[in-house]
């Protein structure tokens, strides 16, 4: 097993015990990995073959190209669309739009600054262009596990489900500390006493 496709096994490890269904297409648009099938393959706990980074790089740029122009409802065969298109990334991250234009098209490859600036220039994280598509999928995926915590920490403290379901700035009362039973009881009523609350004022 590769050293970046390690961390993505704990991650889909963790994942899996939540029972989430993963979308494979959608998340080779976040990840810039070239097909959905790679990204099942990963998923399925395959690695895949080590590719040139510049060619990785080249080919996340024409993605990222080919994506803006979509939403424009445009494409690569619209040659006054990615004239267009190289013109303001030239302005952009300040190159030449010759040099833009062969960006565009996939024939250079950025330098580390260029491509910092191409990320800035299109959205994206630090690294898309670059990352393995392991490490990718694995940032892709965070999003997830940050529902984890969130579901975690709402189980460990009911009093802080409770101020985010009710919008409440605080919750006070005197006396010893709760323990977490005690807290679930102490949160279910003040939960009954404000949902009647609000359906007499609806």
């Amino acid at each position: 097993m590769s050293e970046s496709l390690a961390p993505l096994q704990e991650t889909l490890a963790r994942i899996a015990e939540q029972g989430l269904v993963l979308d494979a297409e959608d998340l080779s648009r976040t990840t810039g990995i070239s097909s959905a099938k790679d990204v099942r393959a990963l998923l399925n706990g395959k690695d895949l073959a080590d590719d040139d980074i510049d060619t990785r790089i080249r080919e996340r740029v024409q993605l990222l190209c080919r994506r803006c122009l979509s939403e424009n409802g445009k494409d690569y065969d619209d040659k006054d669309a990615v004239t267009a298109l190289a013109k303001d990334i030239a302005g952009g991250i300040g190159v030449s739009i010759v040099w833009a234009r062969q960006l565009v098209l996939g024939e250079k490859t950025p330098s580390m600054k260029h491509g910092h600036q191409l990320t800035r220039y299109f959205g994206v994280p630090d690294g898309f262009l670059t990352e393995t598509p392991a490490a990718a999928l694995n940032r892709a995926l965070q999003p997830y596990l940050q529902i984890e915590h969130k579901i975690e920490a709402d189980l460990d403290d009911p009093l802080a489900a409770l101020k985010e379901r009710f919008g409440l700035v605080g919750v006070a009362r005197r006396g010893e500390p709760l323990s977490r039973e005690e807290a679930k009881r102490f949160a279910g009523l003040i939960a009954d006493v404000l949902q009647q609350n609000m359906e007499d004022q609806s």
